[in-house]
Formats: C-alpha cells, structure tokens, sequence
C-alpha cells in the first residue's frame, strides 16, 4: 500500500510520507543548521527514518521535515526550537 507523501508546504517544494512522528520547521538558509538539528536527535537516541529540504532562494528561508521513528518530547522539541534561527516548528504524529 502506498502511503500519501506531502509534496508542498506553502511556496516550499518537499516531499515527505505522511507517517509516524515529523518535526516541521523552517529556518533561515545556512550552514549548519540540519546538522545542529541531526545531533540534538543523535544525542537523544531518535532515529531519523527520512529527511526533506526544501528552499527557494540561496540563503533565505528553507524548511525542513525529519520523519522520525521515535515520538519526541517536549524537552527535545525545545532544544530545537532554541537553535537561533530556526522558527515555526510543529511536530506532527500520524
């Protein structure tokens, strides 16, 4: 069975299954700023299952969607809502 994917968020192309836990958030489009993520997920020993980026302009605002296999607390959703520049995350459990 095919499960239904997410191929727009906004203006922002993506494309993410719409399964299990997600954060969603975007930020401003810069080095760095997925692997800060990544390892506030690695520490707390979440599994990432699939990863989608996308961006319009070089540098401006990118959005990001890590689909995990773990549901995450709200500790952990507040380490990455205190990265600098990284606005508007929801997390998403289907």
């Amino acid at each position: 069975m095919s499960l239904p994917h997410l191929l727009k968020v906004g203006n922002f192309n993506v494309d993410m299954s719409l399964e299990g836990s997600i954060i969603l958030y975007r930020h401003v489009d810069q080095s760095g700023m997925i692997e800060k993520v990544g390892s506030i997920l690695g520490e707390e020993n979440v599994n990432i299952a699939f990863m989608s980026v996308g961006r319009m302009v070089r540098g401006q605002d990118a959005i990001v969607a890590f689909g995990t296999d773990e549901e995450l607390s709200k500790s952990i959703l507040q380490k990455v809502k205190d990265i600098p520049d990284i606005y508007k995350l929801v997390f998403l459990k289907l």
